[in-house]
Order: C-alpha cells, then structure tokens, then sequence
C-alpha cells in the first residue's frame, strides 16, 4: 500500500473519534479540528512507523499531546472563559426573580392545601431527598405504580392550581 494511501485509511478510520477527544479537551469544534488535522499534517511530513494495531493508540496520544499544548498555549483567561462562559449565561432580571418567588409561594402553598398526605410524602422524598421510585416504594409500603400515580396526580394539581399565574 503505498504511504498516502495508508495515511488516507488511518484518516478516514480514527477522525471521528479522534476529533470527539479533542472537543471533548479544547470545548471548541474549530480548535479540535485544528488540532487534530495538525496532527495528520505532521504525520504526513514525517511517517512514523508503527504496527497496525498501535496506530490507534499512537494517534490518541498525538491528539492528547496536541490539545495539552494548545490548553498551555491560552492565556489564564482564556481557559477560564472556555470553562465557564459567564457572558454566555442568561442571567434573570428583577421581573424574572420576581415571579419566579411569586411561582415558588404558590406552588409551596398549593403543596399545603392541595395535595393528599401521600402526594405530599412522595414528593418530599422524590424531589427533596431525591430517592428512586423503588426505594419509594420500599419507604412508603406501596407499588412502584402507586408511587408513579401519587406523583402524577400531585404534579397534575399543582400545574392546575400555578398554571393561571
């Protein structure tokens, strides 16, 4: 085979993947694109020789490789921008929080008054202790379907009684 046929194939083969590691470290398709064909590049200007079932293994490294020396590359902002994009973020304005405690009262009333003794349990240990339908279950002494029914029909009244809001 001649060389730019097998380094076509090895392309062709390992991209994909190749290409979600880098994304996967960079959190930037363009950066990630850039580095993996950089890596291909270099291949290509000097062919390493290696078995066939090593070249996965060679090219992750290379990719890795690549990715750390980008990340090293940025500047101390840059990265923290990349991981957190605060400009990015959706911030909420004084009439959002507003209405969204206005919600959160009515929907911590209705909880109150509107619900049965076994909604409300089933909710709390849900929602606040974040337990499965299973270990509901176990807790309460009922079938995994009656869980499923309490929870139903308490989301059901408290989307009615916050719905008109």
């Amino acid at each position: 085979m001649h060389e730019s046929d097998s380094i076509e194939q090895l392309f062709t083969t390992h991209h994909a993947r190749l290409l979600r590691l880098a994304a996967a470290m960079l959190h930037d398709e363009e950066e990630a694109r850039d580095a993996v064909s950089e890596v291909f590049e270099h291949l290509m200007s000097r062919p390493t020789p290696a078995a066939a079932g090593e070249w996965e293994r060679k090219l992750l490294a290379a990719v890795r490789n690549r990715c750390i020396d980008r990340i090293r590359q940025m500047k101390v902002t840059e990265r923290v921008r990349r991981r957190l994009p605060i400009e990015d973020a959706h911030l909420p304005t004084w009439e959002q929080e507003e209405e969204h405690e206005r919600r959160l009262q009515a929907v911590t009333e209705a909880i109150g008054s509107e619900l049965t003794e076994a909604q409300r349990a089933t909710l709390q240990l849900r929602y606040q202790e974040e337990k499965s339908y299973r270990e509901i279950a176990e807790s309460m002494g009922i079938s995994q379907v009656a869980v499923y029914k309490h929870l139903r029909g308490a989301l059901e009244r408290l989307r009615k009684k916050v719905s008109p809001l």
